[in-house]
């Protein structure tokens, strides 16, 4: 191919792309780019539950880091704690990514959600001074009250 062939179908390319984005954005019914008129089309469902997972997941990992300090200094009093912010957080996020999605799952994995967010916040209520396991079990018990009213 010769120079001139080469910038003729180079130019030829970009011109076809940009002629198909520009009908893309002004084709009649065409949404916006911004994706406002997507999200009326399929709505989230379970926000509320996915923010209140996503929080679980913060701040369960914030207990077990805690933990895992605790065990560098051969201190072994939270391990229990430890067990219910791994399961905590491994739940979790399970449950906010098919939150996010809309799955037809939610209902069903939110009733055992909500006995390991219990269960988590029972082990924070035994550490009332250490400020990571007070925060995870606000967010257990918020996490919880979203799973029953899935």
């Amino acid at each position: 191919m010769q120079r001139r062939e080469f910038i003729a179908v180079g130019t030829a390319a970009a011109t076809a792309v940009a002629a198909g984005q520009a009908f893309a954005e002004t084709a009649p019914g065409a949404q916006p780019s911004g994706g406002a008129a997507m999200q009326d089309m399929h709505p989230a469902l379970y926000k509320n539950l996915e923010n209140a997972s996503i929080e679980c997941v913060s701040t369960g990992n914030d207990c077990l880091r805690h933990c895992f300090g605790m065990f560098a200094m051969k201190d072994t009093s939270m391990a229990e704690c430890a067990d219910a912010a791994f399961q905590l957080i491994a739940a979790c996020n399970a449950l906010a990514t098919l939150a996010a999605v809309n799955s037809s799952h939610v209902g069903s994995l939110a009733k055992t959600v909500a006995v390991i967010c219990e269960d988590c916040k029972k082990q924070c209520d035994k550490f009332p001074k250490i400020a990571e396991c007070v925060e995870c079990g606000k967010a257990c018990q918020k996490c919880a009250d979203e799973c029953r009213k899935v």
